[in-house]
């Protein structure tokens, strides 16, 4: 039971997690994943609802409860990320609940409890800038993280306490699960796995179990037949490049330990990855040592391998797919972030239980240095543009570009960040856009890998056509290489324009040219 002490410190943790990832919602422009999340939740429902059935369509649940969200408060910035807001939120108790069920946390009286496993890996979780760079993006991962911590808690229950209503609680999480993100099917194995690592313990309520696992294939079946037509393709379907493992593995703890400022200087990642690595190899020992005045009666080895199977089948898992078809980017596998911070937890529950009349003044520095550390990353976060700053520049665009002017866009998917920023963010932004839109062409597609003297007569083709009867082109770049790695639309109009402006945004170039009279 939760006494009255532990209540105040989990919701001061639930109001520090709030405050982090409410405050500066809106300061970072959407992307365009999370402009189409929009345009996704708003066209027409059967459209959205077809995504059940259709190969590969992703997140038909996230986008069908942004629906009515957007019908009541419209489509600003600011609401579209507040889901992600809550999710990541609901997530704080949730990594309590799961934490002192994964691990023994038993309050004694030297004062355990305000370093105890689920507290710490709460305070991480809270605090983390990765965990708060996504409980602020308007798509699904924060409620992919708090669909897997929400489930997990479910199987502990319902392996240490039995009842068809957690199993059926089970069954119904996991399946919506599985439509919020595809990746989301790997919770199977990963329960799976801590089944036999939890074993014979585990054995006491499997029927159950069994029972939610038998009824989670309704809820797969649409997606058997294209995820094994994915598997046996001969042919590069997924979009994605392959990464190697040894690269996945430093990519998600260098993203897990500082968030998105890149710039940060590895040395100041020591003290992170210090407690990790410490509870990674010695917490076994901290476990058995808690475990004296816990009653549970999985041994201190399985509670390991538990923790260890989260953090490390789902990477495994992924890597073995992408062997078949590259399907590796690190948000996908955000919910193993949890784990990784209750390793930390322990790397800092052995300094105290190792380190004599020194433990609580080195775990109060750790704690500090990890408070600064985050709390400054997490800060530069919320101050620095990181992502491409397409409001600004579209915004820019609109307010000088006259009805006559033709506009490209590259990458041509921007459209819909330009119908969007160019809207009044009411309940469907993308109504009446194509007069906003106006005169527009997407931008030439040169990456075939053939010749560049092929690919300069196919843009020539193309950009003569698009641009004839046009004065003024207003041009559009950013992520530009995905569609044109070696320029050659720039080529193209230096040559047959002149450039009036150019302007640098974040992620973005917006140019001005004044066509030529006659063009060849």
């Amino acid at each position: 039971m939760i006494d009255s002490r532990q209540r105040l410190v989990l919701m001061a943790l639930i109001l520090i997690a709030f405050v982090w990832r409410i405050w500066r919602l809106d300061f970072q422009s959407l992307w365009r994943d999370e402009v189409d999340a929009i345009f996704f939740a708003v066209r027409n429902l059967p459209e959205t609802l077809s995504m059940f059935v259709q190969a590969a369509q992703n997140g038909p649940v996230y986008f069908l409860s942004l629906r009515p969200w957007f019908a009541i408060v419209g489509t600003s910035e600011y609401v579209l990320r507040f889901p992600s807001v809550a999710a990541g939120t609901l997530s704080v108790p949730l990594v309590w609940h799961v934490g002192r069920r994964l691990l023994p946390t038993p309050g004694d009286a030297r004062g355990t409890f305000w370093l105890s496993t689920a507290l710490l890996g709460t305070l991480f979780f809270a605090i983390n800038p990765y965990q708060i760079w996504y409980g602020q993006e308007g798509k699904m991962y924060a409620t992919v993280t708090c669909l897997a911590l929400l489930s997990s808690w479910l199987w502990l229950r319902g392996i240490d306490e039995g009842g068809w209503q957690i199993w059926l609680a089970y069954l119904g999480i996991v399946s919506i699960a599985l439509y919020v993100h595809l990746l989301m099917v790997l919770l199977i194995p990963f329960h799976l796995a801590w089944f036999a690592a939890a074993w014979p313990a585990s054995r006491l309520h499997w029927r159950g179990y069994s029972a939610a696992l038998a009824g989670l294939t309704l809820p797969y079946l649409p997606m058997v037949w294209w995820h094994w037509m994915l598997l046996t393709s001969p042919e590069k379907l997924s979009g994605f490049n392959f990464t190697p493992l040894p690269a996945m593995l430093s990519g998600l703890a260098l993203s897990h330990a500082r968030g998105f400022i890149e710039s940060l200087d590895l040395l100041w990642l020591a003290p992170v990855f210090f407690l990790w690595g410490a509870g990674l190899f010695f917490c076994v020992t901290t476990i058995a040592e808690l475990q004296r005045t816990d009653r549970a009666v999985l041994p201190p080895g399985r509670r390991y391998l538990m923790l260890l199977a989260w953090l490390t089948v789902p990477i495994l898992l992924i890597f073995a797919l992408s062997l078949r078809q590259p399907v590796f980017t690190e948000r996908y596998v955000i919910w193993i972030g949890p784990a990784s911070l209750f390793f930390m937890a322990l790397g800092l529950r052995v300094l105290v239980d190792n380190s004599g009349r020194i433990a609580w003044p080195v775990s109060i520095i750790f704690l500090l240095y990890m408070a600064g550390l985050w709390g400054g990353v997490a800060w530069q976060q919320k101050v620095k543009v990181i992502k491409y700053d397409l409001r600004t520049a579209m915004q820019y665009v609109d307010g000088r570009r006259s009805p006559d002017d033709l506009l490209i866009l590259q990458i041509p998917h921007q459209e819909w960040a330009y119908r969007y920023y160019t809207s009044d963010f009411e309940p469907n932004p993308f109504t009446d856009s194509d007069a906003r839109l106006g005169w527009w062409v997407g931008g030439p597609y040169t990456n075939w890998e053939r010749g560049d003297d092929v690919e300069r007569a196919e843009v020539n083709t193309y950009l003569s056509n698009a641009t004839a009867g046009a004065d003024d082109v207003w041009v559009l770049l950013s992520e530009a290489t995905l569609w044109d790695r070696r320029r050659l639309m720039d080529e193209w109009l230096a040559a047959h324009g002149t450039l009036k402006m150019e302007k640098p945004f974040a992620g973005v170039t917006v140019r001005q040219y004044q066509m030529h009279t006659a063009n060849p």
